[in-house]
């Protein structure tokens, strides 16, 4: 589920920068700018920041694999009832933007650099995804790819300035699972009534 990307996403930024949130971009520049006031950001929104967001959603790969979606693969298999969850997935791309918001421009530089540095020699990111029911995981392991970036977004009003650059990574083959419980076949019975039939064409 996109959610669990989401999370894990930020969780692996958040390890490195404890001041980190996931929340719509247009929502945290405006509170950042003082332009709207919002509870829900209320205790999150202190500087050095930095938020993530999926601001352009996702976008769907052309190499599905027909199987993969229609049918899955193999997830767990009960060997009494010989029931099988299936996981069937779409490969999607999924862009992540960073913001980063600081008071002071050495401090947007050094924050901008350490998160670069960090994602170039730490790129991997664990996504885990849960059948409701059951609670079997889906795991696996995606790489965190550069894509754009640092681009210069500060801006100033009166009396007050905030300094911002914003980058653009993405997650490509990023499996999004949906699961499915079906029986197995166990047994296959045929019957061959050869009883008048002419032998030639048995």
């Amino acid at each position: 589920m996109l959610k669990d990307f989401d999370i894990a996403f930020t969780d692996k930024i958040k390890a490195w920068y404890p001041n980190t949130i996931y929340a719509a971009t247009d929502i945290v520049y405006n509170v950042a700018f003082n332009l709207v006031d919002d509870k829900s950001l209320e205790n999150a929104l202190s500087f050095p920041l930095i938020s993530i967001y999926r601001p352009s959603g996702f976008k769907l790969n052309p190499n599905q694999n027909f199987a993969a979606r229609k049918r899955g693969i193999i997830l767990t298999s009960d060997d009494t009832t010989k029931d099988r969850i299936m996981a069937r997935f779409l490969v999607v791309t999924l862009p992540y933007q960073l913001d980063i918001y600081t008071k002071k421009p050495e401090d947007l530089d050094d924050i901008t650099e350490q998160i670069m540095h960090a994602l170039n020699l730490d790129q991997k990111f664990m996504v885990i995804q849960t059948e409701e029911e059951t609670e079997e995981n889906y795991n696996e392991a995606y790489d965190i790819i550069y894509d754009s970036g640092p681009s210069e977004m500060s801006e100033f009003t009166d009396g007050d300035r905030v300094y911002h650059y914003s980058l653009l990574y993405n997650v490509e083959n990023a499996r999004l699972i949906n699961f499915k419980t079906t029986p197995s076949i166990k047994t296959i019975e045929t019957t061959i009534d050869v009883e008048g039939s002419d032998p030639d064409n048995l």
